[in-house]
Formats: C-alpha cells, sequence, structure tokens
C-alpha cells in the first residue's frame, strides 16, 4: 500500500501525472514501435552529467537532467522498460507547454478550475496523512501470525476433496444408454464432450477438485464413497441425470502455517489498519468540539 501511495506522486505536478496517464494509455503501441534499444555506455554517461544540466530549454522554460531522471526512475518502476527516453522528453515539453498555455489562458483563474485542483489537493492531504499515520506505522510481527494460526486452526481446515468429473443429460433413457457405454469401456471424457449439456462438458466433463460441502448431498453422498476412476450408476438432481466419476481423492487435512502465512498477514494487516483509522478519526472528532444543527439536516 505504501508503494501505491509514492506511485501517486509519479511526476511533478498533478498535470504531469495526467500527461503520462494519456500517454501510457492511448500511445502505448505506437511508443513500443518507436523504442530503440539504448546503448549502455551513453546511459553510464548521462548519469555521470551533474543533475543541473540541462537537456532541453523552450522559450524561458528549461528541463534539467536531475528533473528528467526523477521522472524516469518512476516511469520504469510503474510500467518497466519500452518507452524511449526521446518519447518521454518530448511528451514532458509537451506537457509544460500545455501548462503554459492553460495559464496564460487564464484558467488558473477559472473558478471550476480551482475548485477542481482544490478537491485533488485535500485528497492527496488526506492520502499523505493515512500513509503517514497508519501505513507506516502499522505491521504484523511474525509472532501475530503464529499466534493467530494457533487461535484459528479450525479455519484452515482443508475439507475432504475430489477431482471430478459429471456427464450431465436430460434424458433419463438417454443417460441409461451412455451408461452402458461406459460399463463397456468408452472414454468417459469424449463422451462427456459429445453428449454432455454440463459446462463443463467442453472439457471432458472435468469440474477440477471439489470439497466436500459444496455441492448437492445427492452428489456428494455418491462422490465421496467412489473410488478412483469408478463411475457412479445414474443420479438424479433438478438439473437431470447425472454420471459421475473421481480421479483423486484428498482426505480433509489442516493447512500448514505456511501455506496461509501471507493469508494471515493480509487479515491482520486490515484489520490493524482499519482499527487505526477509527482511532485516528475518533481522536480527531474528540478533540474538534463538534457540533451539529440537526434540526437543519432533516
Amino acid at each position: 500500500m505504501k508503494k501505491n501511495f509514492h506511485r501517486s506522486k509519479l511526476t511533478l505536478t498533478f498535470f504531469t501525472s495526467l500527461i503520462i496517464l494519456l500517454l501510457i494509455t492511448s500511445s502505448f503501441l505506437s511508443a513500443q514501435e518507436q523504442t530503440t534499444v539504448q546503448n549502455p555506455e551513453q546511459d553510464k554517461t548521462e548519469t555521470e552529467l551533474p543533475p543541473e544540466t540541462v537537456i532541453a530549454s523552450f522559450g524561458e522554460q528549461t528541463i534539467t537532467l536531475g528533473e528528467f531522471n526523477e521522472l524516469w526512475s518512476q516511469i520504469l518502476e510503474e510500467y518497466g522498460p519500452g518507452l524511449d527516453k526521446s518519447y518521454v522528453l518530448n511528451q514532458l515539453i509537451l506537457e509544460r507547454l500545455l501548462i503554459t498555455e492553460a495559464k496564460n489562458s487564464g484558467l488558473e483563474e477559472d473558478e471550476k478550475v480551482q475548485k477542481q485542483i482544490k478537491e485533488i489537493t485535500e485528497q492527496i492531504l488526506v492520502q499523505a496523512l493515512i500513509q503517514k499515520e497508519i501505513l507506516e506505522k502499522v505491521e504484523v510481527s511474525d509472532e501475530e501470525i503464529a499466534q493467530y494460526y494457533e487461535d484459528n486452526k479450525e479455519n484452515y481446515v482443508l475439507k475432504e476433496q475430489v477431482h471430478l468429473y459429471n456427464i450431465l443429460l436430460d434424458q433419463e433413457e438417454k443417460a441409461k444408454e451412455i451408461l452402458e457405454r461406459l460399463k463397456k469401456g468408452e472414454d468417459f471424457e469424449k463422451i462427456a464432450q459429445e453428449n454432455s449439456l454440463s459446462p463443463s462438458a467442453s472439457k471432458g466433463g472435468d469440474m477440477g477438485y471439489v470439497l466436500k460441502g459444496n455441492l448437492l448431498p445427492e452428489i456428494e453422498e455418491v462422490i465421496f464413497a467412489l473410488e478412483i476412476n469408478e463411475i457412479s450408476e445414474i443420479v438424479k438432481t433438478e438439473a437431470g441425470f447425472h454420471m459421475l466419476k473421481i480421479t483423486d481423492k484428498q482426505p480433509e487435512r489442516l493447512r500448514d502455517l505456511e501455506e496461509v502465512r501471507e493469508e494471515i498477514f493480509q487479515s491482520l494487516l486490515y484489520t490493524k489498519q482499519n482499527e487505526a483509522f477509527e482511532k485516528l478519526t475518533e481522536d480527531l472528532k474528540s478533540k474538534a468540539n463538534i457540533v451539529i444543527n440537526e434540526e437543519a439536516i432533516k
């Protein structure tokens, strides 16, 4: 989450962020076609130049190497390689020209523009406060993760599961014919592809692994009693007539800590961040001496 906040400051101004976003979304394919391989020696020479080196000037404005390198490193972090430096520099120049034209047109004084700038500024301030007071301070330790796992092991029990194949038909007579063919050794998956009405037909009836408790009782009663590669008798449900097969069984087991560590971490982090946010807002409200005119808002 911290990384995402820094990415919101992709460029030196809000307008730069906007123009880069437009650049990426509307011109990315074109940019890729124009990309050239950078010369490592050339990059090395550029980084050895002082950051105040002017790399572009137009009118009374300049762009320094330091400014550009900061922007370039942020673009690499956000999007990875793929854009040419000259292309990005040209877009940065265009952005500066657009800003200048907007100012010369008096848009800085436009009430709607001022309102939008104010709203964006306030959003960034709130985001920065949350970053500083919550995201950077809230942590989850290995000890907390281990303790939570020990206290909640019942939540990490993986129920019994089977790898299930299904053929579904809407007519019992047709189902009986198919079952006879299966009992004679015809390929289950091929028959499923040619005859089954289930969405899994295109995959030969393969429904993947299914956990106990997630299917209709009449289906589960059959499949969890089957042997590996055994084909069931016809099972009738509201959907139609089923012929079922399993190719693997996995018994119920407790997932170990390493399997669920990231899951627990994210859960605890989310909980602690919410608690920290609630505490922050309650502290702010308690200090603000808030008075609300209930009558006025009825």
